[in-house]
């Protein structure tokens, strides 16, 4: 992972919560400076453009993500992959988290005409997808979970976390809720011993 500078590491929270305030549609560098605690004029010696800090904050998200998902041996495969998941499809959400959800989803629209975000997407999705499929295969090695495909098991419950949360958050929230109770009654009855 390489080492931002403490006005990158602003800059990247600025941009988080101008996206939680704004959206994607709302995001501009006037929003972004507004919630970045040092000048506007710094913002554009490191960025050319929205854009850039959007795509420097997607990979961010990345190094954030495998940083805090760094799995360790002596880590117990359920807890952390109940972690993860909830890190998609939460329990309960809380409107920070879903404003930031709604901008992520706005984000993913804009994937389908920009390669440069389709890629950086893609680069969270496969930092998601590889995760889970490590903690199923420590599961599996350990004797905690049954033998599956660590990778076909991962793909399919990214699928189904990801498709309860677009679901949740661009119609009825409830729908979150439920499809994580399918989920957690999945894993107790299909991966967990």
């Amino acid at each position: 992972m390489s080492e931002r500078s403490e006005t990158e590491q602003e800059a990247m929270a600025a941009t988080y919560a101008a996206l939680v305030d704004h959206g994607y549609a709302g995001l501009t560098i006037q929003t972004i400076a507004d919630e970045f605690p040092k000048s506007k004029s710094l913002l554009y010696y490191h960025y050319d453009d929205k854009d850039a800090i959007l795509r420097e904050f997607l990979s961010y998200l990345v190094e954030e993500f495998r940083a805090d998902f760094d799995i360790d041996d002596g880590d117990d495969p359920r807890e952390t992959l109940d972690s993860l998941l909830d890190g998609i499809l939460p329990r309960d959400i809380d409107p920070d988290r879903r404003a930031f959800r709604v901008a992520l989803l706005e984000l993913l629209a804009r994937a389908a005409h920009d390669d440069s975000y389709a890629d950086s997407l893609s680069d969270l999705h496969a930092a998601i997808h590889d995760r889970i499929a490590a903690v199923i295969d420590a599961g599996v090695e350990s004797g905690a979970f049954h033998a599956v495909d660590p990778d076909d098991t991962a793909t399919a419950l990214v699928a189904l976390a990801s498709g309860g949360m677009l679901w949740g958050v661009t119609t009825d929230p409830s729908v979150a809720t439920r499809t994580r109770a399918v989920l957690d009654a999945y894993l107790d009855a299909e991966l967990y011993r």
